[in-house]
């Protein structure tokens, strides 16, 4: 009995786990009657599931889809403890993104059921799935992640930021060998500053603000440089918000808009009541001067929303927070008080415009904010 592995997921290669991700195998007993496939996932030495499958098409071979199994081999349960507030104009704290963060390994061991006889791991392969989707085609914009991508945003080259609001930006590791120092540029009006990181298997994201910059660029510690971001600071009358995002790279994105609404729903619970008393023997609706409740309130919440608006926006950028409408974990920057704060994005609906057709339009967007019990009687 043998089982080969026909195709699976390449160790180097950067699969979706948020999409289909398939293994194909074939067994020289394939044609034995009643027989199966064996498919053993583990994450380590735990077992996460063992599927047995029937053989497949002409070929009979073994096809299983881990995708939905795999999937939860990657968490991202928050930003971190990034910092964004640095007096210099520098970088402030670069945080990493990696293992069980940004991509999760899975071993799958292959075997089958062959008459009465049951035969476990007759072959095996390690393999490595990453948070990201891939864009469709119909977008125009957005390359799958590979080696080559830089910055892990699709972020226009050329885009502009706002004053005392933060530009965020997440960097490829895996472009550089583990290990390997590479240099991330921020060219300011004092002249460049340059700090150097050590590449991991993952990536590398930070935030920059406060004095003025012009642009930011990644290359090897001895070397031309690989990737820019030009940046044009604006100016605005307005107060101005900051969305922090995960893309579709599974890093960390941020857009600035120029002016927001806050927007309050409440809820009340209440029930009817008679509003007059007894009194003595005779029937009064007050008492003093404070009449009784009719309907009386026991309880209630109200929820905190705010429509934010951008300026007007190119047809790279709509193309781009496309990301941000259908992020799943979005946070507000509060620069006041240093904090992130988690939000919804409440829109369902978005629509990509050409600023060819659509020359004056902008971005709206809807989010809730939080929502709070008012249970204080």
């Amino acid at each position: 009995m043998a089982i080969t592995i026909k195709s699976a997921p390449q160790a180097s290669g950067f699969v979706s786990a948020n999409e289909d991700v398939w293994h194909v195998v074939d067994s020289t007993n394939k044609n034995v009657p009643g027989f199966k496939y064996i498919f053993d996932i583990y994450k380590g030495a735990q077992l996460l599931t063992r599927v047995t499958n029937s053989p497949y098409g002409d070929d009979a071979y073994g096809v299983i889809n881990v995708g939905n199994i795999v999937r939860s081999l990657v968490s991202v349960d928050s930003i971190g403890n990034l910092e964004i507030i640095d007096p210099s104009g520098g970088l402030g704290n670069r945080l990493t993104a990696g293992a069980d963060y940004w991509w999760g390994e899975y071993d799958v061991k292959y075997g089958e059921i062959c008459g009465t006889t049951t035969t476990a791991n007759l072959a095996s392969g390690t393999y490595r799935v990453y948070n990201t989707y891939n864009r469709h085609e119909v977008h125009e914009a957005g390359d799958a992640l590979s080696t080559g991508v830089i910055f892990l945003t699709n972020r226009p080259d050329d885009s502009y930021y706002y004053d005392d609001e933060p530009i965020i930006l997440s960097v490829n590791s895996k472009r550089f060998s583990v290990g390997t120092v590479f240099r991330i540029n921020i060219q300011q009006n004092l002249g460049t500053l340059s700090q150097t990181v050590t590449a991991n298997d993952g990536f590398v994201y930070f935030g920059i603000n406060r004095r003025p910059f012009f642009n930011v660029s990644v290359a090897p510690n001895t070397g031309d440089v690989l990737a820019t971001k030009r940046l044009v600071r604006k100016c605005t009358k307005y107060k101005t918000y900051t969305l922090v995002f995960l893309n579709a790279y599974g890093a960390w994105d941020s857009f600035s808009f120029i002016n927001g609404n806050i927007i309050t729903e409440n809820e009340k619970k209440s029930f009817e009541q008679m509003e007059w008393r007894l009194n003595g023997f005779n029937m009064v609706n007050k008492n003093g001067r404070v009449k009784y409740e009719g309907m009386r309130t026991y309880g209630g919440d109200f929820k905190t929303k705010m429509k934010l608006n951008s300026e007007i926006l190119s047809t790279e950028e709509y193309k781009w927070l496309f990301e941000l409408v259908v992020s799943p974990l979005v946070y507000l920057w509060d620069g006041d008080n240093d904090l992130y704060h988690p939000v919804q994005i409440t829109d369902t609906n978005y629509e990509m415009k050409n600023s060819l057709q659509n020359k004056s339009d902008f971005l709206e967007v809807n989010i809730d904010v939080y929502k709070q019990n008012t249970q204080y009687r």
